[in-house]
């Protein structure tokens, strides 16, 4: 299983869509939405790990939305940003549709590969 590779293509699509939401259209530091973006990145990753493998590419994006905007939000809140769940929503909508995509890549790249390969009949 080569998880360099998934693993950076998930770094290109979430640290920017976080950097802009939430620094470049938003008050919030670089410093923080680093942060941020490092945090969702470990709890998201590990989710299409294993959401997207067991349940598919739909349930995966579904539950990409509800972790991603969760997790943006919650982090933000303990970093002293108030109202800020506006921004949380549309960082997470941003990343869904970005993911909708990373999730059929990784279906047909990294668990296509890992699977077993059929008997010899």
């Amino acid at each position: 299983m080569n998880h360099g590779k998934s693993m950076l293509i998930k770094a290109l699509l979430l640290f920017p869509v976080i950097w802009i939401v939430l620094t470049g259209f938003n008050e919030v530091t670089f410093l923080d939405s680093t942060s941020v973006a490092v945090i969702l990145y470990v709890v998201a990753y590990i989710g299409d790990m294993l959401v997207v493998r067991n349940a598919g590419n739909t349930i995966g994006t579904i539950g990409d939305l509800i972790l991603g905007t969760l997790v943006i939000w919650f982090t933000l809140i303990l970093l002293g940003y108030n109202n800020i769940l506006g921004e949380a929503i549309a960082a997470g909508v941003i990343l869904t549709a970005g993911e909708y995509f990373y999730h059929k890549w990784l279906i047909h790249n990294l668990f296509e590969e890992t699977a077993d390969p059929a008997p010899n009949a």
